[in-house]
Order: structure tokens, then sequence, then C-alpha cells
């Protein structure tokens, strides 16, 4: 077996927030250690996540994404082998993907992690909105956190409750 964890970004660039995913991905490739996790910037090619993961062999996914439920702004949803109606139809892209992965866990991997961040404006447009600019920094902190927690493997079951260190 490779790495720990494969980490897939997931967007349009060219819609604004719906871009966050890849944003966030971008950075956090400068961070990592090669041989602890793999990125990969998917943006809407998800058809592409599956076979990915079955060539790696990995056991942990996660998934950073733009997620509409309707709250602020910037807020950061994370879960950890979420159910099906968890997310099916609030992500902004296509909904078979994370049906087939929910559906596919187990088979090819043990956890599947979602880091989803709550857009502002999902327009035509080559950056994310200024709402979301002035927040990048601390959604990247939570990002960082939590790809350091799954790596250590020190998630509470209920990832709100995420321990303080």
């Amino acid at each position: 077996m490779g790495v720990n964890l494969i980490v897939f970004g997931i967007g349009n660039i060219l819609k604004m927030d719906d871009g966050i995913g890849i944003y966030l991905t971008k950075k956090l490739k400068s961070f990592i250690d090669k041989e602890e996790a793999k990125i990969y910037e998917i943006e809407t090619e998800v058809w592409k996540i599956l076979p990915i993961i079955e060539e790696e062999k990995c056991k942990n996914v996660l998934i950073i994404d733009a997620i509409n439920f309707g709250f602020t702004p910037g807020f950061v949803y994370i879960s950890r082998n979420p159910e099906f109606s968890d997310y099916c139809f609030y992500s902004l892209h296509e909904k078979n993907y994370l049906t087939e992965l929910m559906v596919k866990k187990g088979d090819f991997f043990k956890n599947i992690y979602i880091f989803g961040v709550e857009p502002y404006k999902i327009d035509w447009g080559y950056t994310i909105s200024d709402m979301l600019k002035e927040k990048f920094d601390e959604i990247f902190q939570k990002l960082f956190k939590f790809y350091k927690l799954i790596l250590k493997k020190e998630i509470e079951y209920d990832l709100l409750r995420i321990k303080e260190h």
C-alpha cells in the first residue's frame, strides 16, 4: 500500500465559490508530506474518483467541495462516513459521485471524509467571492487541522466535536 490518504478537490473554478475545493486543494499541496497523502484536483470530472481510489488502494479518502446547505457562507461541514442522504442533495456537482462512493465504501476504501464549505456566490467568474476570500485563511486552517487529525486517527466519531489540542 502507498499513501495513507487520497485527497480530492472538487469544483468549477470558472463559477466563483463553486471552485473553493480546488483553491483549498492547491494550497494544501504545499503543506503535505507526499509520503502521507496524494492530492488530486478533480474539478468537475468526478467520474475519475473511483478509478483513482481503486488504483491507489488507499483506505482513506477526503473530499473537499462546496456544499450548499443554505447556512452562513464560509461555514465548514465535516463528516466521516456520512449517510447517503446527508450530502447527496447538497453537492453542487453530479449527484451520482457521492452515491457511488458511499455504495462502494468497504469494497475499495474504509473511510470517506467530507470537508464541505458553504458557498456565497455561484456565478461565472474567475475567483472566489469577496466574502469567501475574507474567510479563506480561516477555512484553510480548519482544513489543515482536519487533514492532520485524519492522518493521526484522532477524530471523534462525531466530527462536529473535533478534540482541541
